[in-house]
């Protein structure tokens, strides 16, 4: 008898795991929806306004992405409203997301920022980027723009011309190699 109760035992040891792996999913999931916002605040609004003008006067224009994107971010960024736009890159339709957060103030934006440069810079987020990714994080006020590429996936020539565009936008925020 001893022996059927430890078949059982293994028997119902994945579902257990299994029903374990749930519940520790569920409990790492964002304290937000995963989507951008569809109606902006003001300050999120402005700096988004901002961004156009900037990719405008490098030839680009910034359209609302038709799929929905999360890039990997920090805790901050994760909970912050934000804002997506997507680069037109007729060679690579899959790639110029631009991401933009909003926080209450400059200060808190410039450790959220700061926050994402380590995590980008090494360890588990880096980690979550091809080897070749090529990262832009600005400031502008109480706003945090994320942005990257990778010469190794992207397929249209003008990916770099972006990056080089968005260094007019705001302040650089150094990510640690």
């Amino acid at each position: 008898m001893r022996g059927v109760g430890w078949l059982l035992g293994i028997a119902l040891l994945p579902g257990l795991l299994a029903s374990c792996g749930i519940a520790a999913n569920e409990a790492a999931q964002p304290s937000v929806a995963i989507t951008p916002q569809v109606s902006l605040s003001a300050t999120l609004q402005l700096c988004r306004n901002e961004l156009v003008t900037t990719l405008s006067a490098a030839g680009f224009s910034l359209v609302q992405p038709a799929s929905a994107v999360r890039p990997a971010e920090s805790p901050l960024l994760t909970t912050a409203p934000r804002t997506v736009g997507q680069v037109l890159l007729p060679a690579d339709p899959d790639h110029g997301f631009i991401v933009l957060y909003q926080f209450p103030d400059p200060a808190s934006a410039y450790a959220a920022a700061q926050q994402q440069a380590a995590y980008i810079g090494g360890g588990e987020g880096r980690i979550q980027f091809v080897p070749d990714t090529k990262f832009t994080l600005r400031q502008d006020g109480p706003c945090v723009l994320f942005y990257n590429w990778s010469p190794s996936a992207s397929t249209d020539p003008r990916s770099p011309a972006i990056e080089t565009a968005l260094d007019t936008f705001g302040v650089e925020i150094t990510i640690p190699r």
